[in-house]
């Protein structure tokens, strides 16, 4: 007779395929190395066969142990399902949420959302970590996170999978941000006429910096980027210090450590939309609705 699969077994080796080492997978559920390796020749023994090619360099999966860790997935994503249906038949409002959320969310919705959350379900625990959209999906995906709150540009396309549920937070404006009196007239802005100025932008690897450079190459200029950060704070100061001009999203603006001038972009007119992801299987638990309906509430 077959030796049942352990699920906690399973779920070490999915780690181990996740994270790339025994010692990562480790560092993630909380044991030792030699805990996880002894777990893990165990779920060999059960299988009957080699799941891991262990080497001095590492350990790659067996063809036996890729296929096992496809399994693997679909046996935790029913047993988070599973858990979603007992929490909703429960009223369970319970338990852990983790969020990941790029900075300008984090600052402008996220953690009012978090304050509504603990003043009125104390027993829901809140973990908030700041990310670009591709690291928090990954995370997500990954079952490291359990809501992933992401930003969407005009022109830099982000892959979502079928299975994750996307719940609109809003959509805003990008706007031209200078330093107080820097730039002549009143009112909208064509970003053709910013290409002779100094820039002050995100780095490229961030979307606003991809969105914002790709807009300006498609008016026909590279923007002369003088100081490049992702830190918000900074940016703005920097701007309001008449180092460059910069174009960011509305809520990205953090006008109130330095004053600058805020002023609409035309032609073109650009945007970004925010977005809360989940994965599917969890995405009716009573807790993450619970933070999905606080996001909401933020935006207003």
């Amino acid at each position: 007779m077959s030796t049942p699969l352990d699920v906690g077994r399973l779920r070490l080796l999915r780690e181990v395929d996740l994270r790339g080492s025994i010692a990562a997978a480790a560092r993630e559920v909380g044991l030792t190395p030699s805990a996880v390796s002894q777990q893990l020749s165990i779920l060999e023994r059960e299988a009957g066969t080699a799941l891991l090619d262990r080497s001095p360099r590492g350990v790659l999966l067996t063809g036996a142990g890729q296929a096992l860790v496809v399994r693997a997935r679909s046996i935790l994503e029913l047993l988070e399902e599973a858990r979603a249906d007992l929490d909703r038949l429960t009223g369970e409002l319970s338990g852990h949420v983790r969020i990941g959320t790029v900075a300008s969310a984090a600052a402008a919705l996220v953690s009012e959302a978090a304050i509504r959350l603990a003043a009125e379900h104390a027993a829901l625990e809140l973990t908030v970590t700041v990310a670009e959209p591709a690291r928090s999906i990954d995370q997500l995906l990954n079952g490291d996170l359990d809501i992933a709150v992401v930003d969407f540009y005009d022109g830099v396309p982000v892959a979502v999978p079928d299975y994750l549920m996307a719940t609109d937070l809003c959509t805003e404006p990008l706007v031209v941000v200078s330093a107080v009196g820097a730039l002549p007239g009143l009112g909208e802005v064509k970003l053709a006429a910013l290409s002779g100025a100094n820039w002050v932008m995100p780095p490229l690897d961030a979307a606003c910096g991809q969105a914002v450079r790709f807009a300006c190459r498609a008016e026909g200029f590279e923007p002369r980027v003088r100081w490049e950060t992702d830190d918000m704070l900074l940016l703005v100061r920097a701007v309001a210090a008449g180092h460059g001009i910069a174009v960011l999203p509305r809520l990205a603006v953090a006008d109130k450590v330095a004053e600058v001038d805020i002023r609409p972009l035309a032609e073109p007119s650009m945007s970004r939309r925010l977005l809360a992801l989940t994965r599917s299987s969890s995405q009716e638990r009573p807790i993450i609705r619970a933070a999905l309906e606080q996001l909401v509430k933020a935006t207003g």
